[in-house]
């Protein structure tokens, strides 16, 4: 029964959803049926060990259908049922968590039975409330064109002949969303362009574009607005005045953007950032670090209590590139127990011994790379290419070769690698073995001889496209270029 569509839905509950689902079955204004309620109060009781033996067929059927015989079909029926109350529930929870929601829908019944008094009563409260609000987002924007598209329904209904402002409410508050959501549509359209082979028809963006390009001034009222078009030239013009235009407006009205708004609107300020060191400007690495403080300081970066895995990496290698090492070691530390239980040990060992191979105790980074669990793919490819760092700072040749040996026999093998991943990790490891086999030539071979070879080396790292780890293995060209008192070319 692990494999049945209700369960299945069940197990996806949180144990406070689980009870009010059973409270919900138990209302006789949503439900009559006492099988129904007999069988949500036992699996209630079950949760969320629907894999035991009581949640067999047969186990159910007794439990609900006391003293009967086993019937297959009557039992299917109260699932049918069970998953209509089911998809009910849902429902109703979504509608006591969306916010505006319960006075628009009583707005409108209230005007439909023509209770005037009550609705100007409660229409007055709901303008009150959301003019109080200190944070927008784009559900701001489209709950006050509802609420004005509702409040000049009423005045159509009650033909009085009074100045009412609430069309021109109406329409200025559409008009901010249009523009607002056309701004984020566009937006999205941008990114998924870079990474999907796929393109979007976006009818009316110029005359948005135009619109708000004209008319800064107006929209300067309106943050959110400007924010987004300033982040849609960002991303269409690749222009870093683009980028600090952005942030700066982000920075002067960040307080009045919601969580939820800020997680995405930070998600575009760290693809340009990357998409910018990733063609080599380094500032953008301390750009980075800074947008990751703030997500840090607000929580953002935090979903259901956990900080993701990844974005743990990331900012701790982002914090180690900067040389903010005192940083780094709080940082691992303060999060690791925030971290998803399934992947704490993992994450905490493979972060500390990146920072532990950045201020050079590599006993500590062979220590913890070995209690590294590999049925990660990441994991596994990050390890390996630490290691290999590690073997060559250590100058451990031989180590070293026979790793890379039994690495690139894996990237061969492993069909399901990325074409990018396996030939950028290929060259990782082919110039790494390159420089250490040149390094043993030190004090042994002819000075000319070696400074060839290194020069040939500096010059295919840099006409290849793919390289992992860059940076540092021409930094380990210019240790051997130093050996040997020779200037860079």
């Amino acid at each position: 029964m692990r494999e049945n569509k209700l369960l299945r839905l069940l197990a996806a509950l949180d144990r406070k959803e689980m009870t009010r689902f059973r409270e919900l079955a138990h209302s006789p204004y949503f439900n009559k049926h006492k099988d129904l309620r007999a069988l949500i109060a036992y699996l209630s009781d079950q949760y969320p060990n629907f894999h035991t033996e009581a949640c067999t067929r047969p186990a159910i059927a007794a439990a609900i259908f006391v003293d009967e015989p086993y019937d297959q079909r009557k039992l299917a029926l109260v699932f049918t049922y069970a998953l209509r109350l089911f998809d009910l529930f849902l429902s109703v929870e979504q509608y006591r968590q969306t916010e505006g929601l319960h006075q628009l829908l009583l707005l409108q019944a209230l005007r439909i039975k023509k209770q005037y008094v009550q609705y100007e009563k409660v229409l007055k409260e709901s303008e009150d409330f959301w003019n109080a609000q200190h944070t927008t987002d784009h559900t701001h924007y489209d709950y006050s064109y509802r609420l004005a598209a509702e409040a000049n329904n009423y005045y159509n209904q009650i033909e009085r002949r009074r100045t009412d402002h609430s069309i021109q409410l109406k329409q200025n508050n559409l008009d901010k969303f249009y523009i607002l959501e056309k701004l984020k549509d566009a937006c999205e359209m941008q990114v998924r362009r870079t990474i999907l082979n796929v393109d979007y028809s976006a009818r009316m963006l110029e005359s948005v574009l135009r619109e708000v390009g004209d008319n800064a001034a107006v929209y300067a009222g309106e943050p959110l607005i400007l924010l987004y078009y300033q982040i849609y030239c960002m991303v269409t013009q690749h222009e870093n005045t683009h980028y600090f235009n952005a942030l700066q407006t982000l920075q002067q009205h960040e307080a009045g953007i919601a969580k939820q708004e800020l997680y995405y609107i930070y998600n575009y300020f760290q693809n340009y950032c990357i998409q910018q060191i990733n063609k080599g400007e380094e500032q953008f690495l301390g750009e980075i670090f800074k947008l990751y403080q703030a997500q840090l300081s607000q929580g953002l970066l935090v979903e259901d209590g956990y900080l993701s895995e990844w974005h743990y990496k990331n900012i701790t290698t982002t914090g180690i590139r900067l040389g903010e090492m005192d940083w780094v070691r709080q940082f691992i530390e303060a999060y690791r127990d925030r971290l998803p239980p399934e992947s704490l040990d993992n994450a905490y060992r493979f972060n500390l011994a990146s920072y532990y191979y950045a201020t050079h105790q590599y006993d500590q980074v062979l220590n913890l790379l070995t209690q590294v669990e590999y049925s990660d793919l990441r994991y596994n490819l990050g390890a390996k290419a630490l290691l290999l760092r590690t073997y060559y700072d250590l100058d451990e040749y031989e180590t070293l070769c026979s790793l890379t040996q039994s690495f690139l026999l894996y990237l061969r093998r492993d069909k399901l690698l990325a074409d990018f991943q396996r030939e950028g990790h290929k060259n990782l490891f082919k110039f790494a073995r390159q420089a250490a086999r040149i390094r043993t030539l030190l004090g042994f071979a002819k000075t000319e001889q070696i400074r060839q070879e290194v020069n040939k080396l500096r010059q295919d790292i840099n006409a290849t496209t793919t390289v992992f780890n860059k940076s540092w293995l021409l930094e380990k060209i210019t240790e051997l270029e130093n050996s040997l008192d020779m200037p860079i070319l």
